[in-house]
């Protein structure tokens, strides 16, 4: 009886199968976002101290368990940027290799585009089409910077390299023509499989008889055949070079698994078999000129046959020689047999003198074309400790619907207080009454608790917002030229993850603010006697039910003047209303639609719609935005925001016999005044409180409602802005805590109400949004 069915698998197992894939694939993903991100930090913490070990182990192990993890999916040109990059990283861990701006950029760059293909998995499954082209240029990058070449130097001799044949395809261009008659191009194939690729279940030959298209193939030993005492049969020495009539991302497919064994270049026919050499062209075979990497390698064994006692070592030498000849397909000037060391050094002369060296001034200026920037010294995050606590993940979706319910919870809990007063009003059962509210005690306490649990579930730490601006400060910062320390405070203040979310755009647009406008460059700095790097902060805290982000910079400063004149040019107001505004006023300006100060528009700046944003989000939120400057000695910008958007705490007022809610945060005082005390100036009225004059706006005339003039005014004393205004009401309610919920459908754009709460004894209550209607 067969140990395994024969049969196909079933529907069912297919489906099975497949939601099995589909778990795995998550799972990568969200690690591998988790691992980029821990990557990232790293890197930037290698950046700013070189001798980190702790930055340069954990920024490998990333690396590696990214590569570990993409095994398991059809991902070969990720796993071979990895790859490349965890070379790259085994490098700097055993000290060879030191980290500098130019190498950061290039790990960075490989990061961002790890993390574009993650995301390109996710929604299609797959990546996407070149990325293995791709990955071989990080590769090619990283493994330059490897053996000591500088990138600019690889990337223009990578780009000569793909652009012409190599030496084989044109020797043998008359037989690939004639194997591809109607082929206006091929794929041209060089593939060297690993010495030990048997013993990892390859079988090369096959891999290249498969190939798609295949027309031609060339069958040569990778080196010199041994004797046969030293003969190996389980090592391979073959390398198979090859044409084929297939498209390249097809040939790129068929060879997925071993990128690094194999160089591909698309190639016309026609121009293949013009430019292969003729008889008697050139110098008899010398090379015109060597890479830069060649030359070094050869000077490199020059000096080790100089050094005493290294004669012993002359066939290793002799090995290096001719495998470099070989793969660079120039005629090695040694001959057959044994060499020794008079013969290698004059064969290495022979090389060297025909190899042209670029100029050192011209490596130099590429070596130092990229702009600085300094260590961040001190003040930059710290990496997380491993706290060892157990955590569970849990899906955010869950989380809301908790929420959700708490909040359906705390409306039918509000209702007790209304049944106790029917049971004692409209029964006349006050020891009924007095039963109820013993209950809704004990239940009020209970889901008070409950809420407040949920909540904290919710609450999450600013660090998982600020992580992601190091990196932003560092790219700036280098490609403006200009050396900034980023100082990071208050990373353990806590806000609701909504909250959290809602900051990373305000933040983003203020942090590009003050790097392109606020921070000087260096030399500019040091003119005005300031330090030559540059400080800014990001500060978190919490003040009562709210949290405070500041972001602070010892830049520029605003001028108000410049402000004004700016405003009057933009048409923004005119000239005698800017003239009228006292400075602190003239830089709130810079929050109006439309403003800039910049010249030119560019990527960071100038299109006027980066402190109107933040400030449009930030109050979306229950939150304000303040501005403070000081010319010549920096800007300081300060978003306040609820700590939890989950519940509000409303004061219910009293209109034409509705309920109506005001926010909490914006009440200063409740006051009730006589009519007369209320003066009018033109079309406008104002009371004098406690010397000083208050605005006064009526919210009966704001809703279109009658006129009503009672015996005494009630007025709310509301802080909207950071300034005072009165709004008079019909009476005063109570204050309590709210579900809010956002109007939906055909009432999402509705203007003055910020949602609806459901009360204790099912009437609806519309919320005011105050700083709309003033």
């Amino acid at each position: 009886m067969p140990l395994r069915s024969n049969l196909p698998p079933t529907p069912a197992e297919i489906a099975a199968q497949a939601a099995e894939t589909a778990d795995l694939a998550a799972s990568f993903v969200e690690e591998a976002r988790a691992l980029l991100e821990e990557a990232n930090a790293a890197l930037l913490t290698l950046e700013r101290n070189p001798g980190d070990a702790e930055a340069v182990n954990a920024l490998f192990r990333c690396v590696h368990s990214i590569k570990g993890a993409a095994g398991l999916f059809d991902l070969p040109a990720l796993i071979h940027l990895v790859h490349a990059a965890e070379d790259l990283l085994g490098a700097m861990r055993e000290g060879r290799l030191r980290i500098d701006g130019e190498l950061a950029d290039a790990l960075l760059a490989g990061l961002d585009r790890v993390a574009t293909w993650i995301e390109r998995f996710r929604s299609e499954g797959d990546l996407s089409a070149g990325s293995i082209e791709e990955a071989r240029k990080f590769a090619a990058l990283y493994r330059a910077r490897l053996d000591g070449l500088d990138g600019a130097t690889q990337v223009a001799e990578a780009t000569a390299r793909a652009d012409a044949p190599p030496a084989w395809a044109q020797g043998a261009a008359s037989a690939i023509a004639a194997a591809a008659p109607d082929a206006a191009s091929v794929v041209l194939a060089d593939y060297a499989p690993d010495e030990g690729c048997f013993f990892a279940g390859e079988d090369p030959l096959r891999l290249v008889l498969a190939t798609p298209g295949l027309c031609w193939l060339e069958i040569v030993p990778a080196q010199d055949w041994p004797d046969a005492q030293a003969f190996d049969p389980f090592a391979c020495n073959l390398r198979f070079r090859m044409a084929a009539r297939a498209p390249r991302d097809a040939i790129e497919h068929h060879f997925r698994y071993v990128p690094d064994n194999v160089m591909l270049i698309e190639a016309d026919v026609e121009s293949l078999a013009a430019d292969a050499p003729k008889d008697g062209d050139g110098d008899g075979g010398a090379p015109v000129g060597l890479p830069t990497l060649a030359i070094e390698l050869l000077e490199t064994q020059a000096r080790a046959l100089d050094l005493p006692g290294r004669h012993g070592q002359v066939g290793d030498i002799e090995t290096t020689v001719r495998n470099l000849c070989r793969a660079l397909d120039l005629p090695c000037p040694l001959v057959d047999g044994p060499a020794d060391a008079d013969s290698l050094a004059t064969a290495i002369a022979h090389l060297l003198r025909s190899g042209a060296r670029k100029d050192p001034a011209e490596e130099a200026a590429v070596a130092g074309a990229a702009p600085m920037i300094a260590p961040m010294g001190d003040g930059a995050p710290d990496r997380a400790e491993a706290t060892g606590e157990r955590t569970l993940r849990v899906e955010q979706g869950k989380v809301d619907t908790l929420m959700n319910l708490v909040g359906e919870l705390t409306v039918a809990k509000n209702a007790l207080p209304f049944l106790a007063r029917d049971a004692e009003v409209r029964f006349g059962s006050r020891e009924l009454s007095r039963e109820i509210k013993d209950k809704y005690a004990v239940i009020d306490r209970i889901a008070r608790q409950l809420q407040n649990a949920v909540m904290d579930i919710r609450m999450m730490p600013v660090s998982d917002l600020f992580k992601r601006f190091p990196r932003l400060v560092r790219d700036i910062a280098r490609k403006q030229d200009k050396k900034v320390r980023l100082v990071i405070e208050g990373e353990t203040t806590e806000a609701d993850k909504n909250i959290i979310e809602a900051l990373a755009e305000p933040l983003t647009h203020v942090l590009r603010n003050s790097l392109d406008h606020g921070i000087e460059p260096a030399q500019a700095r040091i003119t005005a006697g300031k330090a030559e790097i540059a400080t800014l902060r990001l500060c978190a805290f919490q003040d009562g039910d709210s949290v405070v982000i500041e972001v602070i910079d010892d830049g520029r400063g605003i001028d108000p003047d410049k402000v004004r004149a700016k405003a009057v040019e933009r048409g923004l107001l005119d000239a005698e209303r800017a003239a009228q505004l006292s400075d602190a006023q003239a830089m709130q300006l810079v929050f109006l639609p439309g403003f800039s100060t910049a010249e030119a528009i560019s990527d960071l700046s100038g299109r006027g719609v980066g402190m109107d944003a933040v400030r449009t989000v930030v109050e979306r939120f229950g939150g304000q935005v303040t501005l403070d400057s000081r010319p010549g000695h920096g800007t300081t910008v300060q978003m306040k925001l609820p700590l939890s958007m989950a519940v509000t705490r409303v004061l219910t007022v009293e209109m034409a016999g509705q309920l109506y809610g005001v926010p909490m945060d914006l009440v200063v005082e409740t006051v009730r005044i006589e009519p007369q005390a209320i003066r009018r100036f033109k079309a406008s009225e104002a009371v004098v409180l406690r010397d000083q004059v208050v605005p006064i706006a009526r919210l009966r005339t704001m809703l279109a409602m009658e006129e009503h003039r009672p015996a005494l005014e009630s007025v709310l004393i509301l802080r909207v802005a950071n300034a005072l205004i009165g709004l008079v009401i019909d009476d005063f309610g109570t204050g309590m805590d709210i579900i809010l919920k956002p109007f939906s459908g055909i009432l999402t754009n509705l203007s003055g109400f910020s949602g609806t709460a459901v009360l204790g004894d099912g009437r609806v209550l519309l919320v005011l949004n105050l700083k709309e209607i003033l």
